[in-house]
């Protein structure tokens, strides 16, 4: 198991030019978040210190890229840490604004953390068509209930204008047969465990939306958009999830009795 240190310095661009073209982040910023992992800084230092090289920086903004992608990969891989982290967010969502970055906005990172762990949102993922060894599972089990309880979180802590649409997104996934929910009902779980309570009292209930779902009778996995109510929406989810946790033919004995803890949960 690789240890903190030696991830963090593994996310260190080899030299000026992989900074620039965007292949890791500036070793201060590493180093930063390494120290106060450690706690060696308190989160206040460590908000100040890890900002220090994108502010110095021509173009403040346009780096702020690097920053987002080392703190969306060290909130999964570092996941023993979460908790820190998500404090160092808020730590930085609250430092003063300058001339040309506005820190209560988080500017983009909700957009990096879509481009390194929502992708599958939008459709299957390569990784799904894989034959996976029982360690491969477990590993992909992990990497999704930690990306589940790391987004559920933000959300809960109204960091970086995470919505509660993203949850209702994930919710949506038991209805899609896809075949990576033996794998993506444990990030279901963590987001109904995490932020389940909070998803159903911001629920636009009456509200009329759009939702992907199976055509009824095709085998190619064709999907239709399926339009209702909000409220309407999440019995369909609540269903679903009772369903699969009792159908023997969809998921594994450990990822039904997932289902069945999400179908609680609702």
């Amino acid at each position: 198991m690789v240890s903190r240190t030696d991830w963090t310095t593994s996310q260190v661009a080899v030299d000026r030019e992989a900074l620039l073209a965007g292949d890791g982040c500036h070793h201060e910023e590493a180093k930063a978040l390494d120290d106060y992992l450690s706690g060696l800084l308190d989160v206040q230092q460590a908000a100040n210190k890890i900002t220090s090289p994108v502010l110095a920086e021509e173009d403040p903004p346009s780096e702020l890229y690097r920053l987002w992608g080392l703190l969306s990969d060290a909130l999964v891989e570092l996941s023993d840490d979460q908790e820190k982290i998500l404090d160092l967010l808020a730590a930085m969502q609250s430092l003063p604004s300058t001339n040309s970055i506005d820190w209560s906005q988080l500017m983009n990172f909700g957009h990096m953390w879509s481009d390194c762990h929502r992708l599958h949102i939008q459709g299957h993922s390569p990784w799904e068509k894989e034959s996976w060894t029982a360690a491969r599972r477990a590993e992909l089990c992990h990497q999704f209930e930690a990306i589940g309880t790391a987004e559920a979180k933000i959300y809960l802590r109204s960091i970086g204008g995470i919505p509660a649409d993203w949850g209702y997104d994930v919710l949506n996934l038991v209805c899609l047969r896809r075949p990576g929910l033996e794998v993506l009902i444990f990030e279901v779980h963590a987001w109904l465990q995490c932020a389940g309570t909070q998803l159903k009292t911001d629920l636009p209930s009456e509200e009329i939306r759009s939702y992907s779902r199976p055509v009824p009778g095709s085998r190619r996995g064709l999907l239709q958009r399926t339009t209702c109510t909000m409220t309407e929406h999440w019995d369909t989810w609540r269903r679903e999830m009772s369903e699969l946790s009792s159908s023997q033919s969809i998921l594994s004995v450990e990822s039904r009795d997932v289902a069945a803890k999400c179908s609680a949960l609702m």
